[in-house]
């Protein structure tokens, strides 16, 4: 035999066993992301399964959570260990799209159809109940004992959340879609065919009004003495909420949907594209941009010293101020919403399931 032979069967033994150590390789690694798929869920100290095939909507306060679920129900859940804290669940023949907004002993719960329910959160009861002009698309700004709420119709109306007494503030005509923010004596409302309105608090009387070429469906938000509000053109809009001028826009890379927050001298925002963002509050100075997933559903949320997002329907990301993640957790199937409070992570799905992270 002479060495070319020689070499072609030692190289056919190095192929042969490359083939073999191909299947053994893949198994492994498969392994691999399993161990670290487990190890990322391990934080779950509870779930909860609500009614089937519907959004899950948690708000946290103090030691409960207000889960609202889209055909109709609300459960109060304990936050340490998720178990229901009413005799009951609340139950009502509306569709119910927006977290509740807890005001004191009050949630306040707006649904699709014009309707605002006033529970009392010791118990679950109904206090009050209230029929509104209007489909509702969006969870009220609050402050002290009063609830202020925009519609679909257009109509601006203040509610007391203990009493449930309202009156209507403005009529506007604007299509409003989603929260709007209270900015010290004004509230900023927007509507998704791009026009901003600022009304007087408690006078109701307009203080201004502006159209952009934008279509908005994302949350107001004040950012330190500005508002924000982020478009679907992919554009991110800072007002002054007492003259309506722009200061700056932000320029994003896909749709904005969900609400900017503000931290010291700085704003994060994100896209639907899963990109964060971070620029100077007061001139829109761009300071990072990371790829934090493929999609969001939820975030930024400023909670204790981290950011907070959900995104690729299964994962929950934390963050530093500097946009690097810290830790992940993953495993949530179906995840669409996202709350934080009292030490615990909870993430509401489109089956009806939410999920207690203990970090």
């Amino acid at each position: 035999m002479d060495y070319r032979t020689r070499l072609q069967q030692e190289r056919r033994k190095r192929q042969a066993l490359f083939l073999a150590l191909i299947p053994a390789v893949i198994v492994g690694a498969t392994l691999v992301g399993i161990l670290l798929r487990a190890l990322a869920a391990s934080a779950v100290a509870w779930t909860y399964e609500g009614p089937k095939d519907n959004f899950a909507i948690p708000a946290v306060s103090g030691n409960v959570i207000v889960a609202v679920f889209s055909e109709g129900q609300v459960h109060c859940l304990r936050v340490l260990d998720g178990s229901q804290a009413w005799p009951t669940a609340f139950y009502c023949s509306q569709r119910l799209l927006n977290a509740a907004a807890i005001v004191g002993d009050t949630a306040v719960i707006c649904s699709d159809y014009g309707k605002v329910y006033g529970l009392d959160i010791s118990n679950g009861e109904r206090r009050w109940s209230r029929e509104l002009t209007g489909l509702l698309r969006g969870e009220p700004a609050v402050t002290g004992t009063l609830a202020y709420v925009a519609t679909r119709a257009g109509k601006v109306y203040e509610l007391d959340t203990q009493t449930g007494r309202h009156q209507l503030l403005a009529d506007t005509q604007v299509p409003f879609c989603a929260s709007p923010a209270l900015c010290g004596d004004v509230l900023v409302a927007a509507g998704f065919d791009g026009a901003i309105v600022a009304i007087e608090i408690p006078a109701g009387n307009l203080r201004w009004r502006k159209r952009a070429d934008a279509t908005f469906v994302a949350p107001v938000a004040q950012v330190g003495q500005l508002v924000a509000i982020g478009s679907d053109q992919g554009r991110m809009y800072v007002f002054d909420p007492q003259t309506g001028s722009i200061i700056y826009t932000f320029e994003a890379a896909g749709l904005i949907r969900t609400a900017a927050v503000g931290l010291d001298d700085t704003m994060f925002f994100c896209d639907s594209d899963g990109w964060l963002y971070s620029c100077d509050a007061a001139t829109g100075a761009s300071r990072f941009r990371r790829r934090i997933g493929d999609s969001l559903q939820a975030g930024p949320i400023v909670y204790r010293d981290a950011l907070y997002c959900l995104v690729d329907g299964d994962r929950v990301v934390e963050l530093d101020h500097q946009g690097s993640v810290r830790r992940s957790w993953r495993g949530y199937h179906g995840a669409c919403h996202l709350a934080l409070g009292s030490g615990y992570i909870v993430v509401g799905t489109h089956t009806g399931r939410l999920y207690g992270i203990e970090p």
